[in-house]
């Protein structure tokens, strides 16, 4: 199935750069993002705008580099949601409740990989340095959700747990769903071995586009693929579907990647926020 027909543009602010998806941002419905590494404290592996705190970074730096980018939208760093990503594909919804909740150092206490909510206002935020993060947002009623979408994500079908999960628990049908996917490691520079191979074949990805046989029991996996046709077969409309060409690893002045860089890097984050005027 081909791409999405939809882009990403790069802003640049300063000494700051984010992503935002010309799709979204043209429903007038969420403020969204994508950051970058640039314009921020962080220095050596993890200069400069690392957002994560499960990183070698020291905690101020983090918290100044969340100041610094939330600034950019007028949004309090303090009050985002985040959970603790775990690899899986468990869906949490948040309510205004959990405000808060992942903004300082050990305050998420739920474990998921993609976050649901009809609160206006609230800031639902993941983490990512290869893994792609999947920002949906509803047509029909005030209601978004962010998946962080990486190699146990695509394998456990994160994309159309959300998908079905909305329209069976909110009444969202699929072709009602805007999706925009965020920058992720190219099929290029993302290599598995044998066994996580076997496990993709075992689930129907074999072959081109997909899967490709690469060094000696290194095979060259496509994740942006895999992640764009499970959507796709949910019955989301291809042309509500925006993808970000973007790869992390191919630009080390813009991203962090965690293959390219040793596990030794930090953290982009990608947030979506319904606007307060929406009521549905």
């Amino acid at each position: 199935m081909g791409r999405g027909n939809k882009s990403f543009s790069l802003i640049k602010c300063g000494s700051q750069a984010y992503l935002q998806s010309d799709l979204f941002k043209a429903s007038g419905l969420v403020e969204h993002a994508f950051s970058t590494r640039s314009g921020g404290c962080s220095s050596g592996n993890l200069a400069s705008l690392n957002m994560a705190f499960h990183t070698e970074d020291s905690v101020d730096n983090v918290l100044e580099n969340r100041r610094r980018f939330f600034n950019l939208f007028k949004a309090d760093y303090r009050q985002i949601v985040s959970a603790i990503q775990v690899h899986g594909t468990e869906i949490a919804v948040f309510d205004k409740n959990h405000k808060g909740e992942g903004a300082l150092p050990h305050s998420a206490t739920r474990s998921c990989d993609a976050l649901v909510t009809t609160e206006p206002g609230l800031i639902l935020s993941a983490y990512a340095a290869d893994c792609q993060l999947l920002y949906f947002c509803a047509l029909d009623r005030p209601l978004v959700a962010l998946a962080h979408a990486g190699k146990q994500g695509a394998l456990g079908r994160i994309g159309p747990q959300v998908v079905n999960y909305l329209q069976e628990q909110f009444q969202v049908k699929p072709d009602r769903l805007l999706v925009a996917m965020s920058p992720a490691v190219c099929w290029c520079c993302y290599q598995v071995g044998s066994g996580d191979a076997a496990a993709f074949r075992l689930a129907g990805w074999n072959g081109q586009p997909y899967l490709e046989p690469a060094a000696e029991d290194k095979f060259n996996l496509d994740l942006v693929a895999i992640n764009l046709d499970q959507l796709l077969t949910a019955g989301v409309n291809h042309d509500n579907i925006a993808i970000s060409e973007l790869c992390t690893s191919c630009n080390p002045d813009l991203f962090y990647s965690y293959r390219r860089d040793r596990g030794i890097t930090g953290r982009m984050i990608g947030f979506i926020v319904l606007k307060s005027e929406v009521t549905g």
